[in-house]
């Protein structure tokens, strides 16, 4: 029986028969994968502390008839405050719904296991409003992904969009593109969102930047930050 010993963190639980679980973890290894870990229910299991959503842990696994099961675990962190406070709580289970929604079983997800890992350490310890954590991490996320925006300049007339002195900018999200002020009118109004020119820096600020780093930054108001990223959000996954 191969051993296989990664770090990762639970995303998702559910019961399975009467004492055992199934547990969705985003490991550093192996992607996002799905374990059996047997007896984790009971007040003895090893597994008890390790198994549950949101811990992060060593894990060593095994495959036996196309499963995999967990062998030994060891917790790392338990994230327990984030886990007792209901409405962070609320904040970071819509973020694994959303990770297990846009990535595939066995996928390489390294780099996405890094970002929720600084997102819910900002969450945890940073004094941060968590309109800026989230919204910088669904962004990050699907650029990950691949879903950046795909030009910093007007994708009508090419003029350069960063560090503008105009007020504001204009998401295309049909396109996933930018106007500047004088080609707003180029595309219908339902195509469009209007985005400060501050917010517009940070989304890319966000996109360039070190995982580590996404969140150093401040915007006197993050509602285009949101609205950005709900539109956003919406328009990649209406696309998969």
């Amino acid at each position: 029986m191969k051993l296989i010993k990664v770090k990762g963190i639970v995303i998702r639980e559910v019961t399975y028969k009467d004492n055992d679980k199934i547990i969705t973890i985003l490991t550093d290894g192996l992607g996002k994968v799905s374990a059996i870990a047997k007896g984790a229910k009971k007040t003895n299991s090893p597994f008890l502390a390790s198994s549950q959503f949101l811990v992060y842990s060593e894990f060593v696994l095994y495959q036996n008839t196309g499963y995999y099961y967990l062998n030994s675990a060891e917790s790392i962190n338990t994230f327990y405050n984030l886990r007792v406070d209901l409405d962070k709580l609320q904040i970071v289970f819509d973020m694994t719904k959303l990770i297990n929604m846009v990535t595939d079983e066995n996928q390489d997800c390294e780099k996405i296991l890094k970002l929720f890992l600084n997102t819910i350490y900002a969450l945890d310890k940073l004094d941060k409003d968590s309109k800026l954590v989230v919204n910088a991490f669904k962004i990050k996320l699907f650029s990950l992904l691949g879903f950046a925006p795909r030009q910093d300049k007007c994708a009508n007339c090419s003029k350069a969009l960063l560090e503008s002195e105009e007020d504001f900018v204009y998401y295309n999200y049909v396109d996933n593109t930018f106007l500047c002020e004088s080609c707003k009118n180029t595309v219908d109004n339902r195509s469009k969102i209007q985005i400060s020119m501050a917010t517009y820096n940070a989304i890319f600020y966000i996109i360039r930047s070190d995982l580590k780093k996404i969140f150093s930054f401040e915007l006197k108001s993050y509602t285009d930050l949101e609205l950005f990223g709900q539109v956003f959000t919406d328009t990649v996954i209406s696309g998969l």
